[in-house]
Formats: C-alpha cells, structure tokens, sequence
C-alpha cells in the first residue's frame, strides 16, 4: 500500500505489535473515553482537549497536525508579508500543536514521529529568531552523550541567577519558558530549558530515561551554567513540570549546590505510582518507550526507583510544591509525605478542587500556577526565604491562602 497521508509518509512505516502490556487490550475503552470526552487523558477536566474529529488515540496525531500546519503556513505569510507580531504567535502554536501531535503518534516511536518533531524544531527555530532576546541552542555533555537544551538569557550586564528547567513527560525544551511570556526573565533569571534522557531531542537520539538519569543529567546542566559568565553560580535554581518534578526533586538532592528547587503539577512519589498503575494506559505506554523497554515485568521492576523516599530528605535548599488537591495522578497523602521529609525551607500549595494541570485556576483569577511560581523562584535565589521556613496552605477558589503566613 503506497498511499501516503503527507508527502513520503507510508501507513506501512512500523509493524504494529501484539498488546505488550498488561491493560493494552483494554485500549477500546482508552478509545471510548477520548470519543465520549475529547482528552487522551486528565478526563476530570471540562472541555474537549482533542479536535472535533478524533474519535480515537490512532487519529489524534492526523488532525492536530493538520491544524498544526495550518498554523505554520500562515505564520510564513505573515512573515513574508513584514508582519513578525502575529508571525511569531503563529510559530508558537504551530510548535506546540506539533509537540502535542508528535506525542500522540501511535506506535509512539517511528518515522512519523520523528518527521512532526522535525517540523516542531523548524518551527520553534523561527519563533527565537523572533523573540526579541537572545535565546541559544546548546549542547550539555552528560556521561559520555550530549543533551540538547535552549538556554534562554536574561537582560542585564552582571552576573545573575539561573534556573533549569526540567519539562514533564509529554514536554519538551520548546515548551517552556514561552519566548512571548517568559515570566522568569521577566524576573532578571535565564532560564535552561533541557531535552532530558526520554526527552524530545534526546529520546530521538537513543537516550532513554532510567530512576537516576535526570538527576545525572541535572548535575551537568548545573555545571554548564556556573561556567556561563552570565551566571552566578550561587544562585542557580531547578524547576519541574509534571514528571518533571519529580526530576527536579531527585535533581536537588543529588546536587547539594542547587540553591532552591520547585515541583509544580505534581508527581512526587513516595510509595505509590498510580501514574503507571491507576491512571489512563497512555502514560505506561508513553514511559516505558521513553525508556527503550518492551517487558512489563521489567519495566516494573526498575520503576520502583522512581520514589523520593530516601531522597527528599537530602534537600536542604529552600523548596516549594505547588499541586491540585485531588490531583489522580499524585494523591495528596503522597504528596505530603515527601514535603514532611524535606530538610530545608519549604512551601506547600495546594490547590482546592483542582487536578493534575495547574492552568486557568479560579483560586488565581485566571491565572496559571507558573507566574507565582517564577516569583517565588526568584525570592528564593535572592536569600529571602528564612531557615526554618515552613508553610503548607489550601488556596481555596476565592484566592483566600494563597499569600499570608498560614
């Protein structure tokens, strides 16, 4: 069959496989549940996710990459016609429309993937020759391979704090910060943003993620930004979205110079990774590829690394976890455990009623959790949180508790 949906695109181009996991046969009901709901996965939220036309996983791909090209297509015209403003908009939501599509391919790795990554990578090109601030791709050395990152430079002559950023499962560097808001240089902090193991470039290049590769990788991001002349090496932050805070959690414990560190869209496990075992299939099947595995059994074995316990402890930089309260992802009894375990200064957000994202809160107006964040990151790398610091607050939807001493 030589019928192709985008040019060179063969629907022959990787064997499907016999169901390699245990609840892979009950894909139907995954299925049902993007029909019926419009998401992949997150079905508490309201809202269609998906477009109109996706009924199931294998079409999900197809039609948020054709909006994603319609959105390219029309960034080129506005910039042909000497229009950078809406041009680098368009460029935006062309890349994350192609991150998101590139995610959903189904099987999960292959040459599809790699040609929608590809066209995320051109597009998020355009959009930093357009930002309006030096924004550089880089290469971080780390146990003999090379992790690509974007370091994101913040204005100003001397020295200044930095902080990495280690993006969720379903992220990559190009996702944040958003060039066109970045609300950490907007606080005087650069920002590097970093393809870890299992990760955007890096997964492509062979790299799979394992319980320790993110903290490895973590402690030569750290050592790329002290030798930055822009950097000061005092004051240098790690922060994580999604998986990625557990990344940065286990990142600040096995690098005792990050000077503070912060989780927000909780997944910091303690005992119980209801990421793999209770929640949609979609995201065991996702990690166990970013993990180059195939054997369940296996991959079970050495998910049990993927715990804090024995680890949060070790931090004792200033630490903040922002999290929904009834997040199905990271139960709150989780998610406490390891903020009680934490040695140094620390804050505890949790959101009333929310979930797993943390974006349109009622509780902040409309707002995104990241902005507060950003503040209180910058706080943090200035010295001004105290030792001894220890604060854990409900923000209810009416904002009450999220400032104040309680």
């Amino acid at each position: 069959m030589a019928a192709s949906r985008t040019g060179g695109f063969s629907f022959r181009e990787v064997p499907m496989k016999k169901p390699m996991r245990q609840r892979d046969g009950q894909q139907w009901i995954s299925d049902y549940f993007i029909k019926a709901t419009g998401r992949v996965v997150h079905h508490d939220l309201d809202g269609r996710s998906l477009p109109p036309q996706v009924k199931n996983i294998r079409m999900a791909e197809k039609y948020i990459a054709r909006s994603a090209e319609n959105a390219a297509r029309l960034a080129g015209e506005a910039e042909s016609r000497g229009d950078p403003l809406s041009a680098r908009q368009l460029y935006r939501i062309a890349a994350e429309r192609f991150r998101e599509a590139q995610h959903f391919c189904v099987p999960i790795v292959g040459p599809r993937k790699r040609e929608l990554h590809g066209r995320l990578l051109e597009c998020a090109a355009k959009l930093r020759s357009m930002a309006g601030y030096p924004i550089e791709r880089v290469e971080i050395s780390c146990e003999g391979e090379s992790l690509p990152a974007l370091f994101h430079q913040a204005p100003g002559e001397e020295a200044g704090p930095a902080v990495l950023f280690m993006p969720g499962m379903d992220q990559t560097k190009e996702n944040f910060p958003n060039p066109l808001a970045n609300d950490f240089r907007t606080w005087g902090m650069h920002v590097l943003a970093l393809d870890g193991p299992g990760q955007g470039e890096s997964w492509l290049r062979g790299i799979h993620v394992t319980p320790e590769s993110h903290a490895e990788a973590a402690r030569s991001a750290f050592e790329f930004l002290a030798a930055r002349p822009e950097v000061d090496a005092a004051r240098i932050g790690v922060y994580g979205r999604s998986f990625g805070s557990f990344w940065s959690f286990r990142a600040a414990a096995a690098e005792p110079r990050f000077a503070a560190c912060a989780g927000a869209v909780a997944c910091f496990y303690w005992d119980r990774l209801t990421i793999f075992e209770e929640a949609p299939i979609r995201f065991k099947q996702v990690f166990m590829a970013m993990s180059g595995m195939e054997d369940e059994d296996a991959f079970d074995r050495i998910a049990e690394g993927y715990t804090l316990q024995s680890h949060a402890e070790r931090i004792r930089c200033p630490a903040l976890i922002a999290t929904g309260e009834f997040d199905p992802l990271n139960p709150l009894e989780q998610t406490e455990a390891v903020f009680e375990a934490l040695s140094g200064p620390k804050e505890l957000w949790v959101f009333e009623d929310e979930f797993h994202p943390l974006r349109s809160l009622e509780a902040l107006g409309g707002l995104a959790v990241y902005p507060f964040i950003a503040a209180w990151m910058s706080r943090a790398l200035a010295g001004e949180i105290p030792e001894g610091h220890s604060r854990k607050t409900l923000v209810k939807k009416t904002g009450e508790g999220m400032f104040g001493a309680e």
